[in-house]
Order: C-alpha cells, then structure tokens, then sequence
C-alpha cells in the first residue's frame, strides 16, 4: 500500500468514528496505536486535529470514562479524504483553444485530477481559490509537439 493510501485509509477510519461516536472525534480506544502514529504525523499536515487537555475532559464526561487520545479531522482533512475517494473520469473530446484563456501544459492526469477538483466545489470545506473554476470548467485538450496537452 502507497504512503497515499494509507493516509486516505487513516483518514476514512477517523471521519467514520467520528460519525459513529456522534461528536466527531476518535478516540484511542478504537484507533490501532499504529494509526495513532500515522496520524501524529497527519496532524503535521494540517488535516488532523488533536485533542488537547479540555477537549480530552469533556470527551471523558461524554463518554464516561478517561480519554487519553483523540482526533478528527480538520476541513483540509475532510476535503482530502473526499477527494482523494473520488475518481478522475475520462478525458473529453479534443476542442478549440478560446482566445482569451491562456493556454496551459498539463499532462492527461493532471486535467483529470483538476477535473475532479473543480467537481467537488460543493462538497469541500474549504473552497477552490477564487475563479478556479469558472477558468479551468471546460479545458480542452490539445495535442502539442512537446508530448504534453495544452488546456
């Protein structure tokens, strides 16, 4: 498994603990010590939050008992994992260059990936930079001489 897989891997099992507790945080008593550390390092990233002091008391009163560790995700985290389960679709059917967009190199999977990207604007938290997608809603890909696809 790819470093990749396994974070998205971490990150599903934390939002569907999250969910299942109801106050979305996971805690150590259901997350393996091996995925603690992965997402000790996540939290590095910005797309895992832990629980510190007072959350980990009023976590203890709500669930009865001490917590010791707990996490979830953040809106970059979120954002990441919805993405990251979703899947480029297939390429469109090559079209013109508009002549007020400037033509930009990008190789197949980079149109895809910017394809899906665009497509999740509803769903993520944090949205795509301002314009991205009314720029980048209908690339068109043309077949240059240097092997890559201008869009």
């Amino acid at each position: 498994m790819r470093s990749w897989e396994r974070a998205l891997s971490v990150l599903e099992a934390l939002w569907e603990r999250g969910q299942a507790a109801g106050h979305g945080w996971a805690l150590d008593t259901e997350i393996l010590p091996r995925h603690q550390q992965q997402v000790n390092a996540l939290e590095s990233h910005g797309l895992v939050e832990l629980a510190c002091r007072e959350d980990r008391a009023e976590l203890s009163v709500l669930e009865g008992g001490p917590v010791r560790w707990a996490a979830r995700l953040t809106s970059y985290g979120h954002d990441t994992l919805t993405y990251g389960c979703s899947r480029p679709w297939a390429e469109p059917p090559p079209g013109g260059e508009e002549a007020d967009r400037q033509a930009v190199e990008l190789i197949p999977s980079q149109v895809a990936a910017l394809r899906v990207f665009v497509g999740l604007t509803s769903r993520l938290r944090v949205p795509p930079a301002d314009g991205l997608a009314s720029r980048s809603g209908r690339p068109r890909v043309i077949t240059g001489s240097s092997g890559g696809d201008r869009i």
